[in-house]
């Protein structure tokens, strides 16, 4: 499985896919306030609605694919090299959003899909 992924895309749209392909998994966006956003007063969405070319108009790569053999590590670490997104990939165990070592180094069809604890 793969997710194709566009620049076009609001931040909620990718969350929204990646959470319909991956639902033991949660991608977050977690900005610490350095990154070179574009949030001029001319953007036309909410910040989470707006296209990432919008808020990153000197993206690396218009599309991205999420292949299911990644590791978590690669896909946070894809999302940074190629939009500049400080992305962050949690696995619910025992009701829980985690994230540690152990999670970023399993690939993402390493976490059985059919087996959601919410």
């Amino acid at each position: 499985m793969s997710i194709h992924l566009h620049t076009s895309s609001p931040l909620y749209a990718i969350q929204s896919e990646f959470s319909k392909n991956f639902p033991r998994l949660k991608l977050e966006f977690i900005f610490h306030g350095d990154e070179k956003l574009n949030l001029s007063s001319n953007l036309h969405y909410p910040f989470f609605s707006t296209p990432i070319n919008e808020i990153y108009p000197d993206c690396d790569h218009e599309n991205i694919t999420i292949e299911e053999s990644m590791t978590v590590k690669e896909v946070e670490t894809l999302f940074y090299n190629c939009w500049h997104l400080p992305a962050q990939v949690y696995v619910i165990t025992d009701g829980y959003w985690q994230k540690n070592k152990t999670t970023e180094d399993k690939q993402l069809k390493e976490y059985d899909n059919s087996l959601v604890e919410i």
